[in-house]
């Protein structure tokens, strides 16, 4: 399950990146970098990583071919470690086909958000794609989930609208 579903992430960062070569502008006339540069880097970089994600899992798939093995959970020490101490159970993270439905919603979720930013524009999406998640995955706090929903997104409009000057996607009411 790993390696397919790495080899997704590289099939949808290669189709970023494709999209973003042929769609952004990566200089200005005056040579300095324009608004296309970062988010083309971004998907260079997302190429890079998820070839070698999917590199390793490839790898690690044949030699539990080849040995006969079959997949058993080992973390890190260390990083179960740090799990623990922060009350998480580790043994959930790196789940493998029992949670094959959890990356189906998050994927699916992804797609609506990015469907949603046009028509609802960036702040409406985001609180929307917050809201639909935390509930998702934590019904237990609600006022913790509404908060995160709105304090979230609020911040990142602040900082890329208001204060980096960004284009974000504007909803219908004009922000």
């Amino acid at each position: 399950m790993k390696k397919w579903f790495a080899g997704a992430l590289l099939l949808v960062a290669l189709g970023y990146t494709i999209y973003g070569t042929s769609t952004l502008t990566l200089y200005t006339q005056s040579g300095r970098p324009a608004a296309g540069f970062f988010p083309l880097m971004i998907g260079f970089l997302l190429v890079v990583s998820c070839s070698i994600n999917l590199w390793f899992d490839i790898r690690e798939w044949f030699q539990e071919r080849t040995s006969g093995s079959g997949h058993t959970h080992q973390p890190e020490p260390a990083a179960e470690g740090t799990a623990e101490a922060l009350g998480l159970d580790t043994h959930t993270i790196d789940g493998g086909q029992e949670h094959a439905r959890d990356v189906v919603i998050v994927f699916a979720y992804i797609c609506g958000f990015v469907a949603a930013l046009k028509i609802v524009g960036a702040l409406l999406a985001m609180v929307a794609f917050m809201l639909a998640f935390l509930f998702t995955f934590d019904r237990s706090r609600p006022v913790t989930n509404i908060l995160y929903s709105l304090a979230l997104p609020g911040f990142l409009y602040w900082l890329f609208k208001i204060l980096l000057n960004a284009s974000l996607p504007l909803s219908p009411l004009g922000f």
